[in-house]
């Protein structure tokens, strides 16, 4: 696999550059399949569409081009391991429903609102958000929690937290 990086000021000349691109490593096998990842799936469809108009003035189309977002494209390099190891990769889908579990199963102080479209929503946003903190910071955080007469938290309650949060 060939990795190209090539930098361009944003628009039309950066479509061109793309197109450039595509066709030199389809020059010999038009057929060739070949990856492109865009910043986004409004972007995948700008470029898919300009290239559709061919990769020469003369037209043509394209084929066996497949446009990706970063975070997808690792998804799905990652996911034939992750099922060999009984997991799968951590969706927005996925995640979501492994919330709705989690609400149904123990909603502990979200029970009022557990059943509620908006928690799940929040609750996946929260976790975006902290999936990246230190442990220093995780420790903090579940100090912070109430414990309801418990001692101070141990390494059941970090790993309980990092669990919810990841």
């Amino acid at each position: 696999m060939t990795v190209q990086v090539t930098t361009t000021t944003y628009g039309r000349p950066a479509l061109e550059a793309l197109r450039t691109a595509v066709a030199q490593v389809k020059r010999d096998d038009p057929m060739a399949p070949m990856t492109v990842l865009v910043p986004n799936n409004i972007a995948g469809i700008v470029a898919r569409r300009f290239l559709a108009r061919g990769l020469t003035d003369e037209g043509n189309g394209i084929a066996g081009i497949y446009f990706s977002t970063l975070p997808r494209f690792a998804e799905q390099l990652a996911a034939p391991t992750l099922t060999a190891a009984g997991r799968r990769p951590a969706t927005r889908p996925v995640t979501a429903a492994a919330i709705r579990r989690r609400l149904v199963a123990d909603p502990g102080v979200f029970e009022p609102v557990a059943t509620h479209p908006a928690t799940s929503r929040a609750l996946g946003q929260a976790m975006t958000t902290l999936r990246d903190i230190t442990d220093t910071t995780l420790t903090s955080l579940v100090r912070l929690q109430p414990r309801q007469g418990r001692g101070p938290p141990s390494s059941r309650d970090r790993h309980r937290a990092r669990a919810t949060v990841v």
